[in-house]
């Protein structure tokens, strides 16, 4: 599971990350000798001849852990067994680009579209692998290809609507999101963001306190709170809010990204709240403010 905070890490995503990786080895075969995880090369190799969509499964375990690396190892697997199998192909991807080679991921679903131009999950696999890179308009465009989105693919919309300069119609798709599934924890988060940044204080605000009492979301929201304290310029009351739910050293590093979160642009805004992307010139821009 990704974490639910991963905003307050600051991180810098750079779309060159993890060059070195290029000159691995390729993906293993059908059998394979070493274990990923608790799973032994013995249970994947029975498992890739006997139930290759079983491995998937596995694989999407340990994607949802985070363990990239190890879900990369048992979709290539699944695939070697099985070439056809399309869901294997797309989580090969996924896992390519969360590890830095966006450029393989970008090829290989590509490629898949051009022969199953219809594949909703490979349309929007692409469109997510773009944002998170940066290039918005590219994924917003990607999600042309789709005629009525689900609840998850209007938010994705919005958010890109958002970072391309249509910031009521994206806070549109996202309130709309928010009718069809009203009750998804990342969807609240997400509108309450969505308020924050058409500068509807109160509208996010009066939405993310009202989950606040929910057993299973209450910190959550509490989170998104800390966020929009911060981004309307009220950053002791944020970090009051983010010291509750924060190991100090993490709290640290969040007070400055707290301090500058109202100066960012509306779409440097947009990328950090919702992509975890600070752009490198926008970070290059403060430090020269700062020794100005």
């Amino acid at each position: 599971m990704q974490k639910i905070f991963k905003i307050l890490s600051i991180r810098i995503i750079f779309a060159t990350a993890v060059l070195g990786m290029s000159g691995c080895s390729g993906p293993p075969g059908q059998q394979a000798s070493e274990d990923v995880g608790p799973v032994s090369s013995y249970a994947r190799n029975s498992m890739a001849a006997e139930n290759p969509s079983g491995l998937i499964r596995i694989a999407e375990g340990f994607e949802r852990s985070g363990d990239f690396a190890g879900a990369r190892a048992l979709y290539a697997q699944a695939l070697a067994a099985l070439p056809g199998l399309q869901q294997a192909r797309i989580g090969l991807a996924r896992a390519n680009a969360k590890l830095g080679l966006s450029d393989s991921a970008i090829a290989d679903l590509t490629l898949l579209l051009a022969e199953d131009p219809g594949n909703r999950t490979a349309i929007v696999t692409l469109s997510q692998i773009h944002a998170t890179d940066g290039r918005y308009q590219t994924a917003l465009t990607q999600l042309k290809a789709i005629d009525e989105l689900t609840a998850m693919e209007l938010v994705l919309r919005g958010k890109l609507r958002h970072l391309t300069g249509a910031s009521q119609s994206g806070h549109a798709d996202i309130m709309s999101a928010l009718d069809l599934m009203p009750n998804q924890s990342g969807i609240i988060t997400d509108a309450g963001l969505s308020f924050a940044l058409i500068e509807d204080y109160a509208g996010s605000i009066a939405l993310l306190r009202r989950s606040l009492d929910r057993p299973t979301f209450g910190s959550r929201a509490q989170q998104g709170l800390a966020l929009v304290y911060a981004l309307s310029g009220q950053r002791q009351l944020a970090l009051r809010l983010a010291r509750d739910i924060l190991p100090p050293e993490e709290l640290q590093r969040l007070e400055p990204y707290f301090r500058y979160l109202p100066r960012f642009s509306k779409q440097e805004q947009a990328a950090a709240l919702f992509f975890d992307r600070i752009p490198n010139e926008t970070i290059a821009r403060f430090l020269q403010n700062a020794t100005n």
